[in-house]
């Protein structure tokens, strides 16, 4: 199997994993640096594994263009356009915050019907009742700014 990816994470680490990842399950593989990201192309038996190394990389973003399966080339290529699911469908959401969001502290909204804990993007104080945006994803913490 051939798989295109775009992806973002850091070069150094990203190098680190598919050089690990490409002795340990004989695979091969071009990398290209376009604008602030990387096109990965692999050929690999093991498709999983690579996406549970990418998966460790911290702030590590893989989009998936391409699939091609068989020998042939163009052969059963897939085009792929994925659907943020879970907590990464909330990045862009809109509300208001339930209590201060302290850069320490952290604070609490509410978005489609449940309280999540979240930390402002920027080292200042966002006050309850302020409208905020769901800019990322940190562990288990939503990242918010304000929105004016």
């Amino acid at each position: 199997m051939r798989v295109t990816l775009t992806i973002e994470a850091d070069e150094f680490k990203l190098a680190q994993t598919l050089s690990k990842f490409s002795k340990r399950y004989k695979s091969s593989y071009t990398l290209a640096r376009q604008n602030h990201e990387f096109i990965l192309s692999v050929k690999t038996d093991d498709f999983g594994e690579l996406v549970r190394r990418l998966s460790h990389i911290k702030g590590c973003k893989f989009k998936i263009m391409e699939l091609h399966e068989g020998a042939a080339t163009g052969a059963g290529i897939i085009n792929v356009n994925l659907t943020k699911t879970n907590i990464d469908a909330l990045v862009g959401k809109s509300t208001v915050a339930k209590s201060n969001i302290d850069p320490i502290d952290g604070g609490v909204i509410k978005l489609l019907g449940e309280l999540w804990f979240c930390r402002p993007k920027h080292d200042r104080v966002i006050k309850e009742g302020a409208k905020v945006e769901v800019v990322g994803v940190e562990g288990v913490s939503l990242i918010v700014e304000e929105v004016k």
